[in-house]
């Protein structure tokens, strides 16, 4: 990791006072995004008109350098806002999150791809699996191939693709991985994206066939995982200096209690009013309802308080120039795999409960649990991984999860 600055003491109240006025302004977006859910499911994509309002709410390019006009605001502070926004629908707080640490990842790249990226307001897609092959070319590489879970396509202007460029070489475990950035309209979009949860997404699948990519459009994975990108030379903060998986999977897992809250919400809301269908009692008066509302936001909250304990101190550790040790970064993923597990736990105890109302399409409550679901299916959201690497680290092994 390249050596860096500390960050001033005052950034961190700083930051709380900008993350504040975030977290109003998701806040003010959830009840947008929750009455908007149902024709977002339907569509299979998020509408133009969210990703407008989060523009306007000054919600983008969070994690954009200052160097090309950014805010460069803390990760755990920005992605609070994916949290706030799930509670009203999950699928456009995930495209929120995945899009956001996407500027992050760009700001890793040569200096001539960020000034070619961000010459306008730009938003970009990926997908990290190295899926894709590549040729060596006069100035770049040809590649090819197919990528799945492309969340976001159909809003994106760019494509950020994982590429196979050979086994391990020189001595390193590693396979030889890279990321190249690809225009969105070069890219054929393949409408194959008929799923449980997160179905507002769009994670469609895409393909190129034979295209050239420049060679400052293309980043090693290696580079990524150490912090010696082209990038970190180029920015201060030590933000971009980190190595890559300290901080990615925070972020895919940013929304998973978001949704689960969003479906306590919901659960208490119908709870309220509802009556049981055989001798019309309020159901708020069951000691069974009472007992589900007490359980699951126990488990939502106790997601929520281990989740912001590793991701600020993690990020303390990047801002103060501090080695993140393989100790922290195996509890920390113990602790992202947990929180989703927690979180969706809670969305299905509640989703139970419902009984057979929560059957019917439109239930904000069955959304809430499909979604979060969906999270903990995601490659660094679920739990045995890091929880077996956890274990191994603390009894004197090395991790085995390749996100640590």
């Amino acid at each position: 990791m390249t050596a860096v600055q500390p960050i001033p003491t005052d950034h961190a109240s700083q930051m709380a006072d900008i993350g504040q006025v975030l977290l109003r302004k998701a806040r003010d977006l959830a009840p947008i995004l929750r009455e908007r859910a149902a024709s977002t499911n339907a569509a299979r994509r998020i509408p133009q008109e969210t990703i407008r309002d989060f523009w306007d709410a000054g919600l983008w390019y969070l994690l954009k350098p200052k160097k090309f006009g950014g805010r460069e605001i803390r990760p755990d502070v920005a992605f609070a806002v994916a949290n706030e926004l799930a509670r009203g629908d999950g699928s456009p707080a995930w495209i929120w999150a995945v899009f956001t640490i996407h500027d992050l990842l760009v700001a890793l790249w040569p200096e001539e791809f960020q000034h070619e990226y961000w010459a306008k307001d730009t938003l970009s897609a990926s997908s990290f699996a190295p899926t894709g092959k590549a040729e060596p070319a006069n100035g770049g590489y040809r590649i090819s191939g197919k990528w799945t879970f492309c969340s976001g396509v159909d809003n994106a202007n760019w494509l950020l693709l994982g590429v196979f460029f050979g086994p391990p070489s020189g001595g390193s475990p590693m396979p030889d991985i890279r990321y190249a950035m690809i225009p969105q309209r070069e890219a054929k979009v393949i409408d194959d994206w008929f799923v449980f949860g997160l179905r507002g997404t769009g994670s469609k699948s895409v393909a190129i066939d034979d295209l050239f990519v420049p060679s400052h459009r293309i980043l090693g994975l290696a580079e990524m995982m150490q912090g010696t990108t082209p990038g970190s030379r180029v920015h201060e903060s030590p933000l971009y200096k980190a190595p890559v998986w300290s901080i990615i999977p925070f972020t895919i897992s940013s929304p998973a209690n978001g949704m689960a809250r969003g479906g306590l919400d919901a659960f208490i809301e119908e709870m309220k009013i509802r009556e049981g269908s055989y001798d019309h009692s309020p159901l708020a008066k069951k000691p069974g309802i009472q007992l589900t509302v007490a359980e699951a936001s126990a488990m939502i909250d106790s997601a929520e308080l281990l989740y912001r304990r590793s991701f600020r101190e993690t990020i303390d550790k990047i801002f103060a120039g501090e080695p993140i040790s393989i100790e922290h970064r195996a509890r920390s993923r113990r602790d992202q795999g947990f929180s989703v597990m927690l979180a969706r736990q809670a969305a299905e105890k509640l989703f139970t409960a419902t009984a057979g109302r929560g059957l019917y399409e439109g239930s904000h409550i069955q959304r809430a649990y499909a979604d979060v679901h969906a999270v903990s299916g995601h490659i660094v959201a679920g739990w045995e991984m890091p929880a077996y690497s956890y274990g191994q680290v603390v009894l004197g092994g090395a991790p085995s999860d390749s996100f640590t």
